[in-house]
């Protein structure tokens, strides 16, 4: 493994049986890519190289090299919210937040739901985001890596969540009729495992509301994550959304949960056929893709620009 690789599984505290390899572009296959931020935050104040590339075909951008899923597993579990707040339990305004976001977000999306149904929140944290549902007649289930924050909503919100990755989810065929993964989908080990089983559990007509944040979130703050896998748009999440199956009934940078999390994307899909490799590029290829040059510009303000 290259030094700088071994540098930064040093300063998160992981250095066994982890090992790393480049990937091609997650949304269309393609093995052509350009370096467009070399250096990410690793702590508060603290830089480490961990590439980040665009692909040179649709412009979907994302980290690479990537670590194995054990090292992941392991980092959401006992790592990622002790070194963003210090602690494995979520905080009274953190979780006030994640409901006022899901009460905005019902309400944004309203039309287009039935008046009760079945929901699932994939990286739920502590299923805040599900309370304006589930008083509102809805059954709900989430998930999400973090046990301690797993606990917590179980056992402080009532709610049903249970603690997995996303890639090992288990779930009823044709179930839920509305899958929200708020900003969870940038930190997933593989986002086209994880969206084939969410496209197998939803049931026939029903939504897919994927919000994204980190680019244009690390553009405000200047500078990117190292937490993040990939770094959608509008663009990649609709890609995204056709190659798994779903057709994009709204997408826009309204902020459908409220303002607390500035700079997100948000599209809204409804259940259709999957796009197969030829169908997908004709939809790069006809304008629904980022180019990489613009994309340069938009991130010329970010320390750690290649």
């Amino acid at each position: 493994m290259e030094n700088y690789l071994l540098e930064y599984l040093q300063s998160v505290g992981i250095v066994d049986n982890v090992v790393a390899a480049r990937l091609p572009c997650e949304v269309c296959g393609s093995t052509d890519h350009k370096t467009l931020v070399d250096q990410v935050e690793i702590g508060t104040d603290r830089f480490g190289r961990l590439p980040v590339v665009g692909c040179a075909n649709c412009g979907f951008v994302y980290q690479s090299p990537r670590f194995n899923k054990e090292f992941y597993d392991t980092y959401y579990d006992k790592y990622y919210r002790m070194m963003l707040f210090g602690d494995n339990q979520p905080e009274k305004g953190f979780l006030l937040d994640q409901v006022r976001r899901g009460e905005h977000l019902r309400r944004s999306i309203a039309r287009y739901l039935p008046e009760k149904g079945r929901l699932l929140d994939v990286g739920c944290s502590a299923g805040g985001l599900m309370v304006s549902f589930a008083k509102h007649g809805w059954e709900v289930l989430g998930t999400d890596p973090d046990s301690g924050y797993v606990n917590f909503g179980k056992n402080r919100l009532g709610l049903r969540i249970e603690a997995m990755s996303a890639e090992d989810m288990v779930l009823p065929d044709a179930h839920y009729d509305l899958i929200i993964i708020t900003g969870s989908l940038e930190h997933v080990f593989d986002v086209n495992r994880v969206l084939q089983l969410c496209r197998k559990a939803c049931a026939p007509g029903g939504l897919l509301y994927i919000e994204g944040r980190a680019l244009n979130y690390g553009i405000l703050k200047g500078f990117f994550s190292h937490n993040h896998r990939r770094y959608l748009t509008l663009h990649s999440i609709e890609l995204l959304m056709l190659r798994h199956g779903w057709s994009t009934v709204l997408s826009t940078e309204d902020p459908l949960c409220g303002p607390s999390r500035p700079g997100g994307v948000h599209v809204l899909g409804r259940a259709s056929q999957p796009l197969d490799a030829q169908a997908l590029q004709r939809e790069i290829e006809s304008g629904r893709r980022d180019r990489l040059d613009e994309l340069a510009r938009k991130l010329a303000v970010l320390k750690g620009v290649a």
